[in-house]
């Protein structure tokens, strides 16, 4: 995988220097990058969880998924695809959000969602798929965004995945990325390795990395056969944070759940056409499982203002700007860089 550049400038003036610096540069680099953990049987080979899909009528989309296109430009609302992916083991469908120019066909998403398990699985909530000129993904921590094609890239779903663990399950006891804290500094600075380059980005990075290693470790083979004594105490920390809901086991179900979001008319065409019919509101809170992802006010504004620099990151990394937005793109972008924030 191609070097992916730092977050130099991440967020410095905006939220505490924690956030800005990351892994030294002069630390070892286990791997390449960590598509070597997609081939060879790796994740890319992981079965699936059986599903079934079922497309929205035009006409209505989540309000997540138009306020995401409309606001970045990434699809017009009349050219969004909205489909629920009800997989064996979850009564509750995912939720993908898909533009039509997007290089990755709903069953490619439903297949390579399908892939992650349902423990883990079930701390995301809408999968989205734009398009861009190469595989770039961001996570807000509650749902998982896709530019480019993805298709060949399940460790980029798991690792997008894994900064929505680092925050909900690692990070569960104290309602923020496990990641920021002093404790993952530490961690890493005991070994003279991270997993690869990208991973020096930043704290949030590294970890995320080596959530794909530990989801290698539950569902492929020990990742321990690949010589991780250089980061050790990194493996064993995230292996041990997430090694339960990572690693799959017959009988698994989803026991929980962020709860769905409104739903809203895509635009007037739409609703001249009477195609807004099923604008609702989001599901009530007393459903069994639900989880509301709320954040209080000052956490919720130094959340915001970090994934909004992770966002430019992946759109960077897309080829994505105000001169070249990700709506009414003609192609279907290109296979290469994956570039995952």
């Amino acid at each position: 995988m191609p070097q992916a550049p730092f977050f130099a400038l991440l967020l410095a003036a905006v939220v505490p220097a924690v956030l800005a610096d990351g892994p030294p540069a002069t630390m070892g680099e286990k791997f390449s990058g960590l598509n070597v953990l997609d081939s060879n049987g790796g994740l890319q080979s992981l079965t699936p969880a059986p599903y079934t899909i079922s497309q929205w009528p035009w006409g209505t989309v989540p309000k997540l998924c138009y306020d995401t296109s409309v606001k970045n430009n990434y699809c017009s609302p009349y050219d969004l695809e909205v489909y629920d992916v009800k997989y064996s083991d979850c009564p509750v469908p995912t939720t993908v959000c898909r533009c039509k120019n997007s290089p990755m066909a709903i069953d490619t998403i439903a297949q390579r969602v399908g892939q992650l398990p349902v423990k883990a699985r079930q701390y995301n909530g809408y999968v989205s798929s734009f398009a861009g000129d190469a595989c770039s993904a961001y996570s807000d921590s509650f749902n998982n965004y896709f530019f480019g094609d993805c298709g060949n890239s399940e460790s980029v779903f798991f690792h997008e995945l894994s900064h929505n663990l680092d925050r909900h399950v690692a990070g569960a006891s104290i309602n923020d990325w496990y990641s920021l804290s002093q404790d993952w500094k530490d961690t890493v600075l005991k070994g003279t390795c991270v997993a690869d380059h990208y991973a020096k980005a930043s704290w949030l990075e590294a970890y995320a990395q080596v959530g794909v290693m530990a989801g290698y470790h539950a569902t492929v083979q020990s990742i321990y056969t690949q010589n991780v004594s250089c980061m050790i105490d990194q493996v064993k920390k995230v292996v041990g944070q997430l090694d339960s809901v990572w690693r799959k086991k017959p009988g698994q179900t989803c026991d929980r759940y962020w709860i769905k979001d409104t739903t809203v008319c895509m635009g007037p065409d739409a609703e001249a056409s009477g195609n807004c019919q099923a604008s609702s509101q989001a599901a009530s809170t007393a459903e069994a499982g639900g989880v509301v992802p709320v954040l209080p006010d000052e956490q919720q504004k130094q959340h915001d203002a970090l994934v909004r620099e992770l966002q430019r990151h992946a759109e960077d990394a897309a080829g994505i700007s105000s001169g070249k937005p990700a709506a009414g793109r003609k192609t279907k972008g290109k296979k290469g860089t994956k570039f995952r924030v």
